[in-house]
Parts: C-alpha cells; sequence; structure tokens
C-alpha cells in the first residue's frame, strides 16, 4: 500500500511541472545594435569570427541563416549549405535554437518581440 501511495504522489508532482515552450520572435532589423548583436552570436555559435546572414526579413521572420563563406579563386562550387537558426524567447530571455542539431544559445545584447 506504501509503495502504491508513493506512485500516486509521484505521478501527481510531475504532473504540476509545466515547461513552456519557446516562442518564435522577431528582430528589430531598424536597430544596428540588434542586428549586430545578432551576428555576434551567431558567429560564437558557428564557431567563426564573422557571418553573412541570408535574405530573411528580420523584421517578420523568426529564423535566420548564416550564409557558407564565399568561394575561394581555387574553388568552381561547393556543397557547403546555409545553418539555419530560429529566434525564439525562451524564459523571457532572446535565443538562436540551431535547426539541425536542436543547440541553444544565447542572444546577448539584442531585444525580441513575438512574432
Amino acid at each position: 500500500m506504501r509503495n502504491i501511495s508513493l506512485l500516486v504522489a509521484s505521478l501527481w508532482l510531475g504532473a504540476c511541472q509545466v515547461t513552456v515552450a519557446p516562442v518564435p520572435a522577431v528582430l528589430d532589423p531598424s536597430d544596428p545594435a540588434a542586428v549586430e548583436a545578432l551576428k555576434q552570436s551567431l558567429a560564437e555559435a558557428v564557431g567563426k569570427a564573422r557571418v553573412e546572414l541570408g535574405p530573411e526579413d528580420l523584421a517578420t521572420s523568426s529564423s535566420v541563416s548564416v550564409l557558407p563563406a564565399p568561394l575561394n579563386p581555387n574553388e568552381t562550387h561547393s556543397l557547403a549549405m546555409p545553418e539555419q537558426f530560429d529566434i525564439v524567447i525562451e524564459d523571457g530571455a532572446c535565443r538562436l535554437i540551431h535547426r539541425k542539431s536542436g543547440e541553444t544559445y544565447p542572444l546577448k545584447g539584442a531585444t525580441c518581440r513575438p512574432a
């Protein structure tokens, strides 16, 4: 009987835990500091010194892509693909979620709003 009571108590406590899903978010592209903060956070996420953003409209799109490095003079083509990230608000902070790996990175120095 005691084991059943413990099981019921643990199930009840587990049901009380609430996890809030990340909310898709957008940035203000007219704010140069926000765009620079986004580029810096993305550069840290992909391990590069600088990144070039894809063509997404940051005012309306909650996703952003990091373009691959341009070809050097000795290359004729590349199989490199853009890295895709989602901009979200999670626990009250702006974050980037890498679509391929699911890793989350802080978006430091930028404010975002729900999309």
